[in-house]
């Protein structure tokens, strides 16, 4: 099994997603949940994916905890 990274077109594409969803919220609060619904969404098509055909596609986690700065 390889790691599989997006391509600069896919980024682009859903860097484009994120500023669309950004520009439709007048509130801070109103984005975050709108961009956290799209995240999901994305994580439960991956899951599906996974599960659908495990030889194509592996789920592990970093433990690492995240940096905020």
């Amino acid at each position: 099994m390889a790691t599989m990274h997006l391509d600069s077109d896919s980024k682009a594409d859903l860097h484009a997603e994120a500023e669309k969803l950004i520009g439709r919220y007048e509130s801070p609060l109103e984005t975050v949940k709108a961009l956290m619904a799209y995240n999901y969404e994305l994580e439960t098509q991956i899951l599906t994916l996974a599960h659908r055909h495990p030889g194509l596609v592996a789920i592990s986690f970093d433990p690492t905890p995240p940096v905020l700065g």
